[in-house]
């Protein structure tokens, strides 16, 4: 089958918000069908060392609840990493067929023939199937099912600090390696998580230090239009009187990479008609991290979708049954995350 992928950012690295990604076992096992062996094994060897507590705590890190995580072994059961990692690995071999620094505007039906997709520097290019894979944002939806609604269910701010050796032997053990909550009274909060592989990444690979990978959410509505600056202010004024550790965690952070997340959730939709066109992830179903199942059901999409296109049946028949399957599980998990809006990191 000829495939193309239109993407609107200008290279692969030019996108460093997010940091993590937890792939569960549904998560894990579609990315194992979808790449070459040599590629999820590597996937494997460089994902992020597991948490080994989960554990709560008040703003002073007076631990509220706390038990044992069992151990996981990376691997089809499911593992961390880098959304960068992961980016170059899915694109390893197949550099020749992505296509950078296309922004899609509307796609035109062309009947039996597919159809057209139009971009924003005046190009087009013609299918037999479109998959809008564009995000909670996506232009592609927009088109297709334009009476989709998206609910918004808050917010959090996202930052990063680098994990020097000063800093790790000055944390406290809770904060380390742990799946952890630091919740106030006012019901603002902030989890940690340890972002560390167990060794550098081979080339051409790029390497990436140890970090803290810190999301804080507060009460209120979020603020309009914020710089990372100002984000990273706002996050210092909310720890101002929490533990030392947590402040210290805060104040070092890469002021630039902090950023805003809204917390959004779409509302079903009914199935469309449109013979060449699909959706596929958060163009779709977009969900609350809280459970971390939105990357892992993204994947699940692309399993599916790529299973059923190659049976011999037409491609429509084929976009039809996985619209059919994915409408029912992708909106199960959209309503399960919807139970968990404010936490975005779960024990892996």
């Amino acid at each position: 089958m000829s495939v193309a992928v239109y993407e609107r950012d200008t290279s692969s690295a030019i996108r460093t918000q997010g940091y993590r990604i937890s792939l569960k076992d549904n998560g894990a096992k579609a990315l194992h069908a979808c790449l070459p062996t040599h590629l999820f094994d590597l996937a494997v060897a460089t994902s992020i060392r597991s948490a080994t507590r989960m554990v709560f705590m008040d703003t002073q890190l007076r631990p509220k609840f706390a038990k044992p995580i069992p151990p996981i072994e990376p691997g089809l059961a499911g593992f961390g990493v880098n959304r960068l990692t992961l980016r170059e690995i899915l694109l390893t071999g197949v550099e020749d067929i992505v296509h950078f620094g296309k922004t899609f505007d509307h796609y035109e039906e062309l009947g039996d023939e597919g159809v057209r997709a139009h971009f924003a520097d005046g190009s087009s290019v013609e299918g037999t199937l479109l998959v809008g894979a564009d995000g909670t944002h996506s232009p592609v939806r927009r088109q297709l099912v334009p009476d989709a609604a998206v609910d918004n269910l808050g917010w959090a701010v996202y930052g990063k600090t680098p994990l020097t050796d000063d800093l790790l032997a000055a944390t406290p053990d809770e904060l380390i390696d742990t799946f952890n909550r630091v919740i106030a009274a006012d019901g603002a909060a902030i989890s940690i998580a340890t972002c560390r592989t167990a060794s550098p990444a081979p080339e051409p690979l790029t390497d990436i230090p140890g970090y803290l990978s810190w999301t804080m959410s507060a009460a209120g509505p979020p603020p309009g239009g914020p710089s990372p600056h100002e984000l990273h202010e706002l996050a210092t004024a909310t720890v101002v009187d929490w533990a030392p550790a947590v402040r210290r965690i805060v104040a070092e952070a890469d002021v630039p990479a902090t950023f805003l997340l809204a917390i959004t959730s779409a509302q079903p939709v009914t199935p469309w008609q449109a013979p060449a066109v699909t959706l596929l992830g958060d163009a779709v179903h977009t969900m609350s991290p809280g459970r971390g199942d939105g990357a892992n059901i993204a994947l699940r999409d692309a399993q599916v979708l790529a299973d059923l296109l190659p049976l011999g049946r037409s491609s429509a028949a084929a976009k039809a049954e996985y619209e059919r399957q994915m409408l029912h599980y992708g909106f199960a998990a959209v309503a399960a995350s919807r139970e968990h809006p404010f936490a975005p990191f779960r024990p892996r």
